[in-house]
């Protein structure tokens, strides 16, 4: 997991500087959801999980 994340955000500021280089929209919209989910994904993970296990407990 921790490996995504750092993956992630190395990737997204990658995309970051390559997008403001080169004045491409799309490259900074692929740049901020990179970023949005290094940071967001590891709660999402744990709470997929704690639900998961918690309805297998019924």
């Amino acid at each position: 997991m921790h490996g995504l994340e750092l993956g992630l955000a190395v990737g997204g500021f990658v995309a970051l500087v390559v997008g403001f280089r080169r004045n491409n929209r799309n490259i900074l919209l692929a740049a901020g959801i990179a970023l949005f989910l290094s940071g967001a994904l590891p709660d999402f993970v744990r709470g997929v999980q704690a639900g998961y296990s918690a309805e297998r407990e019924r």
